[in-house]
């Protein structure tokens, strides 16, 4: 799935966006490997990748995309604000190479 659609990689993250249906609303993928910490660690990860994508990636891509966000050694170190700057540049970037 991953050769099908583009990356980005910031400090962080690395960030792939794929073009899947249609007429469907854009889904996100998470993958936060063991090496980055505890579960407690990758959960809160997830739980705040997943309000930047409920907040302001969402609406940023175009329907009927999928976006993969594989984090990085550092990113259990980021507050909120920077995942979410991190993410949008990303996605910004993304979105004019779709």
């Amino acid at each position: 799935m991953q050769r099908a659609g583009f990356r980005f990689q910031t400090p962080h993250f690395v960030v792939y966006l794929m073009r899947t249906e249609e007429t469907r609303l854009p889904r996100l993928g998470i993958t936060v490997s063991r090496r980055i910490g505890g579960a407690v660690t990758r959960n809160r990860i997830k739980r705040r990748v997943r309000e930047c994508f409920r907040i302001k990636l969402r609406p940023a891509i175009p329907p009927g995309s999928d976006l993969l966000v594989i984090a990085r050694t550092g990113a259990a170190r980021l507050e909120s604000h920077a995942i979410l700057e991190e993410l949008t540049t990303a996605t910004v970037n993304l979105r004019r190479r779709l």
